[in-house]
C-alpha cells in the first residue's frame, strides 16, 4: 500500500483560512480551454505546487483503483466459494433424499417379493387341498355308486335265484306228495324256515357284499401300512448302525490315541536305547582294533619308532608353522573384509535386509574362524600331550600318531571346506557389491527422473494459473447451470413424490387385496376341515354299521350248521328226492348258470374267515407301529443327546421361577420396624 505525502508548512506560511496575497490568479475560476491552453503571463511561473499536487494524486489514484480490483476480485471469489458450497451442500442433501427414497423403494420392492412368495404358496396349499376334495367326493361318489349297483343286482339275482329254487322245491314236493303224505308237515314247517332263512340269507349276503368291498380297502390300506412299516424299519436299522458306527469308531480313534501315545514313548525309550548300544559297540569296536594293531605294531615296527618319530616332529612343526600362516591370511582377509563391510555399509544405507544378511554372513565366517582356531589349539595341546606320551610309551605313541594322522587328514578336508566357503562367500559378496552398484546407479537415474518432474511440476503450476482465469469464467456458467440443474431436481422431486405416493397407494391396495384374499382361504379352509370332518364321521359310521353287521352274522352261523345237519338227515332218508332235486338243479344250473347253495355258504365263511384274519393281522400291524414309532423316538432322544440338541420341554413354556411375576410359594415375612 502506498500513501499520499503530506504538504509540507513552512515558517512564512499563512496560518488563517484566506490564502496569502500572490498565492492564486484572479482569473483561476476560468475555464480551461484544453490541455495546451495557458495565459501567457503565467508561462514563466514554477509549478512546483502543481507537480507535487499530481504526484499525490497519482499515488492516490494509482492504489485505490488496485484496492478495489483485488477487493471486487475477492469478493466475487469468496461470492463464488460461497455460492458453490452452498450448491454442493444442497447437492449433498438431494442425494441423500434420493438415496433414502431409493433404500425405501428397495425395502418396498422386497416386501412385494415376499407377499408375492406367500401368495404362491397359499395359492399351491390351495390347489394342492382341492385337488385333495376332488379325490375325495370322486372316491365317495365311486363307493356310494358300487355299493348301490352291487347291493341291488346282488339282491336282485339272488332273489331271482331263490325263487326259482323255492318253485323247483315245490313243484318236486307237490310231486313227491302222495309218497310222503307223512312228511308234508314236516315238509311245510321246513318250506316256512326255508324261506325265513332264505331272507336272512339275501341279508345276509348283501351285508357280506358290503364287507367284501371294505375288506378290499383293508387289504390295500394294510399293504401301504406294510410297505411304510418296512420304509420306517430300513430307515431305524440305518440310524442303529449309524450311531453304533459311531460309537465303534470313537473307541477305535480313543483306543488309537492310547495306542499311538505308548509306541511313542517306547519309540523314544528304544531309540535312546539304540543310540546307547551303537555307541558302546563302536567304542568297543574301535578299541578292540586299536589293541590288534598295537600288538601286531609293538611286534614288527619297534625299530621303526625312532624314525617315524623324528618324522613325526617335523610333520608336527610343519603343522605349526601352516597352522600360523593359514590364521594370519585369515586375520588379514577378516580386516580388508571389515573394511569393504564399512564402505559397502557407508556408501549404501538403505538397503537394509542385504546389509543384515552379509553381517550374518560376517558372523557366521567369524564363528567359523574361531571354531577352527579352537580346534587346531586343541591339537596342538593334543600334540604336545601326546609328544610326552611318546617319551614315555613307544606303544602309546604310535597309537598316538595313527589318532593324529587321521585328525590331520580330517583337518585337511576341514582347511579345503573352509578355503572353498570362503571362495563362495567372496563370490557372493562381489556379486552383492555389484547389484548395489546397479541398484546405486538406478537411484541416480531416478534422481534425474525426479528433477525433471520437477520442472514438469513447475510448467504445470503455470497452466494451472492461466486455467484458473478459465475457471473463473467457467464458474458464471456453472451458476446458471446450477439453477437450471436446481430446477430439474424439484420437478424430479415433485415427479419421485408422486410416484412414491402412487406406489404406497397400490402398496395399499394389493395389502387389502392380499387380506380379502387371505379371509377367503380362511372361509374355505374352514368349509374343507368340515367336509373332513363329515367324511371321517362318514367312515365311522361305516365302520359301526359293519361291526354290528358282523355282530349279527355271529347267530347265523349256528342256524346254518342246524339247517345243514337237516338237510343231510333229509337226504339220507329221501335218496330218491334228493336225486330229483340234484337233477332239477343242474338242469336250472345249466339254464340260469347258477352255482349251489352250499358253495355260496362256503364261499361266505371263507370271506369271514378272512376278515377276521385281516383283522388280526391289522391290529398286529398297528401294534408294531406303535412300537416302532416309540424305539424312534428313543433312538431320536440318544441321538439329540449325542450331538447336544436340547429338546424343549412344552409343559415348561411360562413357567420360570426367575422371573418378575411368578407366583410365590410362601407368603412374603414382615419387615422390621
Amino acid at each position: 500500500m502506498s500513501f499520499p505525502k503530506a504538504p509540507l508548512k513552512r515558517f512564512n506560511d499563512p496560518s488563517g483560512c484566506a490564502p496569502s496575497p500572490g498565492a492564486y490568479d484572479v482569473n483561476t475560476s476560468e475555464i480551461s480551454k484544453g490541455p495546451v491552453s495557458f495565459q501567457k503571463s503565467q508561462r514563466f511561473k514554477k509549478q512546483k505546487e502543481s507537480q507535487q499536487n499530481l504526484s499525490v494524486d497519482k499515488d492516490s489514484t494509482i492504489p485505490s483503483s488496485a484496492k478495489k480490483a483485488k477487493t471486487l476480485r475477492l469478493k466475487v471469489r469468496s461470492f463464488y466459494c460461497h455460492l458453490i458450497r452452498v450448491l454442493v451442500q444442497e447437492r449433498g442433501v438431494q442425494d441423500k433424499r434420493i438415496q433414502d427414497m431409493e433404500n425405501e423403494l428397495e425395502k418396498m420392492e422386497a416386501k412385494l417379493n415376499v407377499v408375492v412368495r406367500e401368495k404362491t404358496s397359499l395359492s399351491a396349499n390351495n390347489a394342492s387341498l382341492e385337488k385333495q376334495l376332488i379325490d375325495l367326493t370322486r372316491t365317495n361318489e365311486l363307493l356310494k355308486s358300487k355299493f348301490s349297483e352291487d347291493g341291488n343286482q346282488k339282491n336282485i339275482r339272488m332273489l331271482s335265484l331263490e325263487l326259482m329254487k323255492l318253485r323247483n322245491k315245490r313243484e318236486t314236493k307237490m310231486r313227491v306228495s302222495g309218497t310222503f303224505g307223512k312228511l308234508l308237515v314236516s315238509i311245510e314247517k321246513e318250506k316256512i324256515d326255508e324261506k325265513s332263512e332264505t331272507e336272512k340269507l339275501l341279508e345276509y349276503i348283501e351285508e357280506i357284499s358290503c364287507a367284501s368291498d371294505q375288506v378290499e380297502k383293508y387289504k390295500l390300506d394294510i399293504a401301504q401300512l406294510e410297505e411304510h412299516v418296512k420304509e420306517k424299519n430300513h430307515e431305524i436299522l440305518i440310524l442303529k448302525q449309524s450311531i453304533e458306527e459311531n460309537v465303534i469308531l470313537s473307541k477305535q480313534v480313543e483306543d488309537l490315541n492310547a495306542k499311538c501315545e505308548l509306541l511313542e514313548r517306547e519309540k523314544g525309550i528304544i531309540v535312546f536305547i539304540v543310540n546307547h548300544l551303537e555307541r558302546r559297540f563302536l567304542h568297543l569296536k574301535e578299541k578292540l582294533i586299536l589293541e590288534k594293531q598295537e600288538h601286531e605294531r609293538l611286534q614288527q615296527k619297534e625299530l621303526q619308532i625312532e624314525s617315524l618319530l623324528q618324522q613325526e616332529k617335523e610333520l608336527s612343526s610343519s603343522l605349526q608353522q601352516k597352522l600360523f600362516s593359514y590364521q594370519e591370511e585369515m586375520i588379514k582377509e577378516r580386516t580388508f573384509f571389515k573394511e569393504e563391510l564399512k564402505l559397502a555399509l557407508e556408501e549404501l544405507d538403505l538397503v537394509q535386509q542385504k546389509e543384515e544378511q552379509t553381517e550374518r554372513l560376517v558372523k557366521q565366517l567369524e564363528e567359523e574362524t574361531k571354531t577352527t582356531a579352537e580346534e587346531l589349539k586343541l591339537l596342538e595341546e593334543q600334540l604336545k600331550e601326546k609328544e610326552a606320551e611318546m617319551e614315555k610309551n613307544d606303544a602309546a605313541h604310535m597309537q598316538a600318531t595313527l589318532i593324529l594322522q587321521e585328525r590331520y587328514n580330517s583337518t585337511v578336508q576341514n582347511l579345503g571346506d573352509v578355503t572353498a566357503q570362503f571362495e563362495s562367500y567372496k563370490a557372493l559378496i562381489i556379486s552383492e557389491l555389484e547389484d548395489l552398484r546397479l541398484e546405486n546407479s538406478s537411484l541416480q537415474e531416478k534422481v534425474a527422473k525426479a528433477e525433471k518432474r520437477a520442472e514438469d511440476v513447475q510448467h504445470q503450476i503455470l497452466t494451472t494459473e492461466s486455467t484458473n482465469q478459465e475457471y473463473a469464467r467457467m464458474l458464471v456458467d456453472l451458476q446458471n447451470k446450477s439453477a437450471l440443474k436446481e430446477v430439474e431436481i424439484k420437478e424430479m422431486t415433485v415427479s419421485s413424490l408422486k410416484k412414491i405416493t402412487d406406489l404406497q397407494n397400490q402398496l395399499k391396495q394389493q395389502d387389502e387385496d392380499f387380506k380379502k384374499q387371505l379371509e377367503e382361504e380362511e372361509v374355505r379352509k374352514v368349509g374343507k376341515e368340515n367336509t373332513v370332518a363329515e367324511l371321517t364321521e362318514e367312515v365311522n359310521k361305516w365302520r359301526l354299521l359293519y361291526e354290528e353287521l358282523y355282530k349279527k352274522t355271529k347267530p347265523f352261523q349256528l342256524q346254518l350248521d342246524a339247517f345243514e345237519a337237516e338237510k343231510q338227515a333229509l337226504l339220507s332218508e329221501h335218496g330218491a328226492t334228493q336225486e330229483q332235486l340234484n337233477k332239477i338243479r343242474d338242469s336250472y344250473a345249466e339254464l340260469l348258470g347258477h352255482q349251489n347253495l352250499k358253495q355260496k355258504i362256503k364261499h361266505v365263511v371263507k370271506l369271514k374267515d378272512e376278515n377276521s384274519q385281516l383283522k388280526s393281522e391289522v391290529s398286529k400291524l398297528r401294534s408294531q407301529l406303535a412300537k416302532k414309532k416309540q424305539n424312534e423316538r428313543k433312538l431320536q432322544e440318544e441321538l439329540n443327546k449325542v450331538l447336544g440338541i436340547k429338546h424343549f420341554d412344552p409343559s415348561k413354556a411360562f413357567h420360570h421361577e426367575s422371573k418378575e411375576n411368578f407366583a410365590l410359594k410362601t407368603p412374603l415375612k414382615e419387615g422390621k420396624k
